[in-house]
């Protein structure tokens, strides 16, 4: 993948997770800063991360992580909105738990 893949890919998460479309009254996309700095952090973080958490050698052991850190993800704290029962529906999040 493309960094622009990858940045895409993340910004559709990002407004699912912030359930915040980011867009201004004409419907055009705007991204706040933040949520610009996630996204390039992001993808430098997905394309440098191996997904190897820890490893031990004795009975070699290997634990993955698929997760952000939370310092990262601080970043889209403040764009995020309640989710209403209407949202629920709209973004059908039941895609994001399997």
């Amino acid at each position: 993948m493309t960094d622009q893949e990858i940045k895409d890919a993340l910004l559709d998460w990002a407004k699912v997770y912030c359930n915040n479309p980011f867009e201004d009254d004409d419907g055009n996309e705007v991204l706040p800063g933040g949520v610009t700095l996630f996204l390039n952090n992001a993808t430098e973080y997905m394309k440098a991360q191996t997904g190897i958490q820890s490893e031990s050698l004795g009975k070699y052991s290997v634990t993955l992580t698929t997760d952000f850190p939370e310092s990262m993800l601080k970043l889209l704290h403040p764009y995020r909105r309640v989710y209403t029962k209407t949202d629920w529906t709209k973004y059908s999040l039941n895609r994001w738990w399997c």
